[in-house]
Formats: structure tokens, sequence, C-alpha cells
């Protein structure tokens, strides 16, 4: 894979990609990170929310990309049979890197913890941060969809741009039809039909992006995507 390769490679899947950053390709290392380095950002932003170790948020995230490209590192040990696939196996990287500043913060601070920041209530706080970071996934994979999508329309209907536009407006930014239709003084009724057709042309992309990550049947594959959405409604 490179960096100017397909979104999503028909045959292929994300462990694939994770071999060849595991084994040192430059290519799969510079891809991996672009796919999930977001993820561990801002999975430790919200961990450290408000605490002295956001300092070392840039320092920890090169971390989580040491562990997995060190020879015999994490990504070396990753496998598709891992429970939770690939997703679950990365939260569990970023979180063990999170625990370790953790505690070197509180040995070069002889057991006690800068004022108002309580590591006793980490442990109380881990089912949200788990949610913090599937949040995080979810996103990440939200945004590789719209990539996909995007080549998908690069390579035929002129006016999957439109679309694609039009589904930004109303899904991220929250635009009622009416209003972008006033805006582009086109007539609502023909927009509520192009915005029909996007959620379908997207909902394809997004099960294409989830298959490449996720093994499974085609029912799996949807019921983890209307997961995905769900996350971020």
């Amino acid at each position: 894979m490179t960096n100017n390769a397909a979104v999503v490679d028909p045959g292929q899947t994300c462990w694939e990609l994770i071999e060849g950053a595991a084994a040192g390709q430059d290519q799969d290392r510079a891809e991996f990170v672009r796919r999930y380095g977001g993820i561990a950002r801002a999975y430790l932003t919200q961990r450290w929310k408000g605490s002295p170790l956001l300092q070392e948020l840039d320092d920890a995230v090169q971390e989580v990309y040491v562990e997995c490209f060190r020879e015999n590192g994490v990504l070396a040990r990753a496998h598709p049979g891992h429970g939770g696939g690939f997703r679950a196996y990365y939260f569990g990287v970023i979180r063990n890197v999170g625990r370790r500043h953790e505690q070197q913060l509180k040995r070069r601070n002889l057991g006690h913890t800068p004022e108002g920041f309580d590591l006793t209530s980490l442990p109380s706080r881990e089912e949200g941060l788990a949610r913090a970071f599937d949040r995080a996934w979810a996103k990440a994979i939200m945004r590789q969809a719209g990539e996909h999508l995007r080549e998908l329309a690069a390579a035929g209907d002129p006016e999957a741009a439109e679309r694609i536009e039009l589904l930004r407006l109303r899904f991220y930014q929250d635009m009622p039809i009416r209003e972008i239709a006033g805006m582009w003084n086109a007539d609502a009724a023909v927009l509520h039909r192009q915005y029909a057709r996007a959620r379908k042309e997207f909902e394809a992309a997004l099960y294409d992006v989830v298959s490449w990550h996720h093994s499974g049947t085609p029912g799996e594959i949807r019921r983890e995507s209307e997961r995905l959405l769900a996350l971020l409604a």
C-alpha cells in the first residue's frame, strides 16, 4: 500500500497494512499513522483532560508509534484472531501507554500526583474512556468512508461531488435541507431525494471500509456499521 493508494482495496484487509508496517515498510507505516494516529491522540487527550499529563501528549502519541513499529513490537504480535479485532487490540496498546505515563508521573512526585489530578479516579472512569476511544475510532472510520466515497465519485458521476457536499452539510453541520436549498437556490424536494441517495451511497462506502477493518459475515459488518453511526449520533 502507498500513501496514494485507494482507501479500500478489494480483497485486502487492514491486516496486510499492519503486517507491512510491522515489517518496516515506510509507506505502510505512514499510512498506519494517517489512519490511526488521530485515534491515539483523541483518546489520550480525553484521558488526561485537565491534568499536567497533557503536556506529555505528543511524547505519548510518539510512544504509541514506537510500541507499534519497533522490532517484535505490538504490530508484529497482532493477528486477525485477536478477540475484538484490531480495534480492541489497538485500544489496549494506547491504554497501556497512558497508564505507563501516569505511573511515571506518580513516581516523579514521590507517590503523590499534582493537585487537581487524581489517578485513583481513573479505574472508575475506564468505561467512559473506552467509549471515548470508540467514538474516536468511529470518527476515523467515518473519515475514511468519506474519502472512499470521494474516490468512487471521482471515477464517474459528475453530480456525486454535490451529493457529497450535501451530505457533509446535513450530516456534519446539521443544516436542515430547506436551509441548504435556500443557500444553493435549489428545490428542497429535489435536495431531499438527493440526500436520500447520498445517504445510501455513504452507507455503501461505510460498509466497504468497515469490511476492510472488520472480518465477519455481511450481517456482522452491517451491524458494526450501524454501531459506529450510533456512537456519533
